[in-house]
């Protein structure tokens, strides 16, 4: 037995169980920045979210150092492409910060020390850069199920979960408990799972399956008669005699279709048996 030969049928039954598996699954396949697409062509779509103002989060307040700090913090976020935040009413300078370039994720951090009882002093004041929708930058990814979106900062990332709701855009601040990985969300209704392309034709799916299945019944029955049953050279193709005949076969039921569904018509000469145009010569 050649192992060789062996290993690589075996390798190729173990490759069309992965490919029938992965193409089973269901995954929303990016098309860009803001919109990924499912095989049946439905999937989320921002684009219709993307105006020329960024959302802003509900600042959030943390006491820090047992509360004689306290941080206030402020996310942006502008979906589909990167935008320079310019119309952000602070007195700190954009200059000096990692927020003076177009982006779609800034968080602003204001650090005071004191506690809220006594008076604050404000002793940090950053914009920080945390996201781009720009994929020869940092870039983004859609998870499979479509439904949150990571803009990659490396070493760290933010995810923005994308919440189907009947309400006018709004951007909300989820989970900061781990530093290197914010989770923030959007609700809106452009994050409803909706047609986006045409679906694949039933046809189209019908052909896949079939020539799948041919495949993988190639590929099995050639690895059986040649491993199982010693067989060589073109009598390794599985029903083989089948295969040989089938022209014939199609032929035949041609001039059988073309004749009315009737046998021919007998010639002269002595009778046979079974009689050629009854049930039995068939």
């Amino acid at each position: 037995m050649d192992v060789s030969s062996k290993s690589v049928c075996l390798f190729s039954i173990y490759l069309l169980f992965i490919l029938s598996s992965v193409h089973g699954q269901d995954k929303c396949v990016k098309r860009n920045s803001c919109s990924c697409v499912f095989p049946n062509g439905t999937g989320i779509d921002l684009s219709p979210s993307a105006k020329n103002s960024v959302y802003t989060s509900k600042t959030n307040y943390d006491e820090k150092n047992k509360g004689v700090e306290i941080e206030v913090t402020t996310y942006y976020y502008h979906p589909c492409f990167d935008l320079l935040l310019t119309n952000i009413n602070q007195s700190t300078a954009m200059n000096g910060t990692t927020c003076n370039k177009p982006l779609s994720l800034c968080r602003h951090r204001n650090t005071w020390n004191g506690t809220i009882q006594d008076k604050l002093t404000k002793y940090e004041d950053i914009f920080e850069f945390m996201g781009s929708s720009n994929d020869t930058g940092t870039g983004v990814e859609f998870s499979n199920d479509g439904r949150s979106i990571k803009y990659l900062n490396e070493p760290s990332s933010s995810i923005v979960d994308l919440i189907c709701a009947e309400t006018d855009d709004q951007f909300y601040v989820k989970d900061t408990s781990e530093p290197k990985q914010i989770v923030l969300a959007f609700f809106s209704r452009n994050a409803c799972l909706r047609q986006i392309e045409s679906s694949r034709s039933v046809g189209s799916t019908l052909l896949i399956i079939f020539f799948s299945f041919v495949i993988f019944y190639l590929v099995l029955g050639v690895c059986t008669k040649k491993f199982l049953m010693g067989a060589t050279g073109i009598e390794v193709i599985p029903n083989l005699m089948f295969w040989t005949e089938l022209p014939n076969l199609v032929k035949d039921g041609w001039a059988f279709a073309l004749n009315g569904f009737k046998l021919p018509a007998r010639g002269p000469g002595p009778a046979t048996s079974p009689d050629p145009n009854s049930y039995d010569s068939i």
